[in-house]
């Protein structure tokens, strides 16, 4: 099956610092780097990394060249992605601190310029068992969800960054709901207690050092530990996971194998500095699982 992921796309300026400055301080930086990154491009990596197939849908500016080359070099489907003129490419400032923590800034340009003919386009050839994966760093949130119900595919939300009032007038279109602990807390508020939640949605529930665990609609709850590992840069940690673990589970993948990948893949590449360029491949992600299983 194939992956339909509308998505944002952007550059990554990363300031690694030894700790974050206060209010009104200015620090310098001990290292920068410039690479790929976005939520939903970070995503779209990870997916073709667990060899998914993966097509992602979103904007960059108008003459950005090179962006194009450096996400088709990395196995992700482009040919959905539009050039806006009159913006650039979406970016982010990054602030990386000495424990792998991070401050993210956002300036969301072309992410905000997708159109719905875009979408629609890139939908017209999906077909039934294909999933819509989208977040909340596009202005697509609302048609994507409704279009991909429309045309009867599986729709998984990474809701971020995340607006519980946002978040909960999509629940009835969506199948497979992801979230960290603090932001499904969060949305539990917003409509009422957990028992106000929309009985037909999965919950994928990212709980960072303490793992991550699948709550089935059915009443089915499966958790799996997190790898203890030191880490480097947290940046597409939970993007990398959902990315797996989508990719997994598309692929025909039990529950509990497509977690115990998904945190694998996450555990690595928070050992690594970056975004989507540190995210690992699936033989580096086998090698870590076995390397694991020998050590118990």
């Amino acid at each position: 099956m194939t992956i339909f992921n509308v998505g944002s796309i952007n550059w990554d300026r990363v300031l690694r610092v030894p700790r974050f400055p206060a209010p009104g301080e200015t620090l310098s930086a001990v290292s920068v780097s410039t690479g790929l990154g976005g939520k939903g491009l970070n995503q779209s990596v990870a997916i073709s990394a667990a060899q998914g197939s993966v097509v992602h849908v979103g904007a960059v500016g108008a003459g950005d060249e090179k962006v194009l080359r450096m996400i088709a070099a990395s196995g992700v489907d482009c040919g959905a992605i539009a050039e806006v003129d009159g913006v650039e490419t979406g970016s982010a400032t990054i602030l990386v601190d000495a424990s792998g923590e991070n401050l993210i800034v956002l300036d969301v340009g072309a992410n905000a310029h997708l159109s719905d003919g875009a979408v629609a386009a890139a939908l017209a050839g999906a077909g039934a068992g294909d999933w819509l994966l989208f977040q909340n760093e596009t202005n697509q949130a609302r048609f994507c969800a409704a279009e991909a119900r429309r045309r009867g595919l599986k729709v998984a939300f990474s809701a971020a960054p995340f607006v519980a009032g946002t978040v909960a007038e999509l629940l009835d279109h969506v199948d497979l709901l992801s979230v960290n602990e603090v932001e499904l807390r969060q949305l539990e508020d917003a409509v009422g207690g957990a028992d106000r939640l929309p009985a037909g949605v999965d919950l994928l529930v990212t709980r960072g050092a303490q793992g991550a665990e699948y709550r089935a609609a059915g009443g089915q709850v499966v958790s799996v530990a997190a790898h203890d590992v030191t880490p480097v840069d947290t940046t597409g940690a939970g993007d990398t996971f959902l990315g797996y673990f989508l990719a997994a589970l598309d692929a025909g993948d039990d529950v509990r194998a497509a977690l115990e990948l998904a945190g694998a893949a996450a555990a690595l590449q928070i050992g690594r500095a970056g975004a989507a360029a540190a995210i690992p491949t699936r033989a580096e992600v086998a090698r870590f699982l076995d390397a694991a299983a020998r050590a118990v």
